[in-house]
């Protein structure tokens, strides 16, 4: 077996991992607005607290925190890994995109926290 499978399995893995999160997260989202478009048409209010108890308004910031650092870690691990194993070219090719995406999200959340 060539050593090119060995990167092309690790971006099919990344990918897959990515369009199920898209693909999860867009159901949640359909589900919820299916339910309070029900809730609706019963005759019900819309208020915070319905909202709140539901899950449709959460703190942006700190699941921007919890994703940045969460690639960050990633990002520092394909780092190591590629030190470990005198390979350093692979692990920062794996490792340079999620470090600066989990940098960025850990920036937005700063940022959002610091106009509150």
């Amino acid at each position: 077996m060539s050593e090119l499978w060995i990167p092309i399995i690790g971006i099919i893995c990344i990918t897959l991992v990515i369009v199920s999160n898209l693909y999860l997260t867009s159901r949640d989202k359909q589900r919820l607005h299916t339910t309070l478009q029900l809730h609706l048409e019963k005759g019900g209010e819309l208020t915070p607290a319905l909202l709140q108890e539901l899950g449709a308004n959460f703190d942006q910031s700190k699941h921007d925190l919890r994703k940045g650092l969460l690639l960050t870690a990633i990002g520092i691990a394909c780092f190591a890994a590629g030190s470990a194993t005198n390979n350093f070219i692979v692990g920062a090719v794996f490792g340079v995109f999620p470090l600066f995406v989990g940098l960025a999200f850990c920036g937005i959340a700063q940022l959002s926290n610091k106009d509150e």
